[in-house]
């Protein structure tokens, strides 16, 4: 797992996608559940063997395949951002999750089309982000 690959990234990234909405239904977009899942990426993600699933998957989409998928693509995106980029490399992901990796690297971060996403999941991060316990 990647470091940067947290459960409060994984949270903010749920919050901005479907406000934990596991029956989100968009057709226009062919996002449904959870994560807003396109049935043709999910397929690569869906299971936890690595072995692409050999049918496209049919909505809709429990959290409970979902949210590993989730983090095994998240897993995936992280090393393949450049290391360079200037910003929170969380949210960095989460924008490669909404675009792709590449387009990231492109834009030497976040492309202006994605902004909005990346401060929304920004702002989750820092609420779902335990803050670090100091001891007297």
């Amino acid at each position: 797992m990647q470091e940067e690959v947290t459960p409060a990234l994984l949270a903010a990234m749920l919050k901005v996608e479907s406000d934990f909405d596991p029956g989100l239904s968009d057709p226009a977009n062919d996002e449904y559940g959870i994560a807003r899942w396109t049935p043709r990426v999910l397929r690569w993600w869906i299971r936890s063997d690595g072995v692409t699933a050999r049918t496209i998957p049919e909505p809709p989409f429990s959290p409970a395949e979902s949210i590993p998928a989730m983090s095994r693509y998240l897993c995936w995106i992280a090393p393949r951002l450049d290391p360079k980029l200037d910003g929170d490399h969380r949210v960095l992901i989460a924008a490669a999750y909404r675009t792709s990796y590449e387009k990231v690297n492109d834009a030497a971060g976040v492309p202006p089309k994605y902004r909005d996403y990346a401060a929304r999941v920004a702002h989750y991060l820092k609420e779902y982000t335990p803050a670090e316990r100091k001891w007297p």
